[in-house]
């Protein structure tokens, strides 16, 4: 099995034979807060108030063939949003306080009888500080 990440206890990245729950599409945003100042005959002055707090997006596919329950997984996560937890990818923190703020999903494979196949979840995560 090859542990890719995690974030706390509530999500474990893995590769096996038996299973596999992995992510694409990660992106992470650092940027800096700053105030405009309006200067009369000038152009403005910018002024750094201090970082801004990180926000982390990726996508998570879920295949039943690849040993994951789709509508499991869909459901834990919901019921973790407003959780905060470290994120952990190839054992290096990402964010050390990752809150998960946000989720949009996509049936991708629906089966005759409403079993789901294959899904989609976007992930979106801020800093909490």
């Amino acid at each position: 099995m090859a542990k890719i990440g995690n974030w706390g206890n509530y999500i474990k990245f893995q590769t096996s034979d038996d299973k596999v729950l992995t992510f694409d599409s990660f992106k992470r945003k650092v940027s800096a807060r700053t105030a405009k100042h309006n200067v009369i005959n000038a152009r403005p002055k910018l002024e750094y108030l201090g970082p801004d707090l990180q926000s982390i997006t990726f996508r998570i596919e879920l295949n039943a063939m690849l040993g994951v329950r789709p509508r499991k997984v869909e459901e834990k996560l919901i019921k973790k949003v407003g959780y905060v937890a470290p994120l952990v990818i190839g054992g290096k923190k990402v964010c050390s306080r990752a809150m998960l703020t946000g989720l949009s999903d996509a049936y991708n494979i629906v089966l005759r009888k409403g079993e789901v196949l294959s899904m989609s979840i976007d992930v979106t995560m801020t800093e909490y500080n």
